[in-house]
């Protein structure tokens, strides 16, 4: 799969979780994140990227229940002070990315890191202005989003790394 087909794919599960989530209709747009992720696997064939993803999602569960325990985040149609199924999609799409439309970043710990740093904010702001979710007080939660997010992306480019992730798999012979 290009970097190019990988990048619209996840837009695509990007916008369907965030204005499903934001219309009551969460379920169809994580249904759409979740064949983004089981199709990006069925390609790959490869159980590293099953890893990534099941990472990223336990990653994503961390992040956003903290952001909603702490209320610095509310999500849209979801009363529990824990991340929603539809955000733990989300980050499922999302690690289909990692070693593809975003190898290049997740190669460089420092720049993961900084992109984590600037790209989750955005994200949640995006979100929230298409009503996916709220941030109540943005002065205090799009810093704790940036830390959050500088973690979450700095710990996947290390497992990549430690997971010679980065490199080709190994192809078996027929």
């Amino acid at each position: 799969m290009s970097a190019f087909v990988n990048f619209a794919a996840y837009q695509l599960a990007w916008f369907a979780v965030v204005l499903g989530a934001a219309r009551g209709l969460a379920w169809a747009g994580a249904s759409v994140a979740i064949l983004v992720a089981l199709l990006h696997l069925g390609l790959r064939r490869d159980a590293r990227e099953l890893r990534l993803i099941g990472l990223s999602a336990l990653i994503g569960l961390l992040v956003d229940s903290v952001l909603a325990i702490t209320h610095q985040v509310h999500f849209a149609g979801w009363p529990l002070d824990v991340a929603p199924y539809w955000m733990l999609s989300l980050w499922m799409a999302f690690a289909t990315t990692l070693n593809h439309s975003l190898r290049w970043l997740m190669s460089r710990p420092v720049a993961a890191a900084l992109g984590g740093a600037l790209g989750g904010p955005l994200a949640y702001l995006a979100g929230a202005q298409l009503g996916a979710l709220s941030i109540p007080a943005a002065a205090t939660a799009l810093p704790l989003i940036a830390l959050l997010w500088t973690a979450a992306m700095l710990a996947l480019s290390m497992f990549m790394r430690r997971t010679s992730i980065l490199s080709p798999p190994a192809r078996v012979p027929a």
